[in-house]
């Protein structure tokens, strides 16, 4: 019997928030994004392995890993006509 399993990631953008960029130092747009990775088996993803936020700069592109509070808090600040990115 042939088994295949693996693992796949997943990018879900958030929003975007305006920041100033810790890489560049400018004002620019961030995405807001949950990375996750999850478990397949015949390529239907089952279990989720583990979860991570990030951001991602628009100006420099330089992307940066944040706490789960962290993230939480700024997807509340996002303002309601963002939120359709959800």
């Amino acid at each position: 019997m042939l088994l295949i399993f693996g693992t796949k990631g997943y990018r879900e953008i958030l929003g975007v928030v305006t920041l100033v960029c810790q890489a560049c130092g400018h004002p620019a747009a961030h995405r807001l994004e949950r990375l996750t990775q999850k478990f397949t088996l015949f390529f239907i993803p089952l279990i989720t392995v583990s979860t991570k936020f990030g951001m991602q700069c628009a100006m420099c592109s330089a992307e940066s890993r944040l706490e789960r509070a962290d993230a939480e808090r700024l997807a509340e600040s996002i303002e309601p006509r963002q939120q359709h990115l959800r």
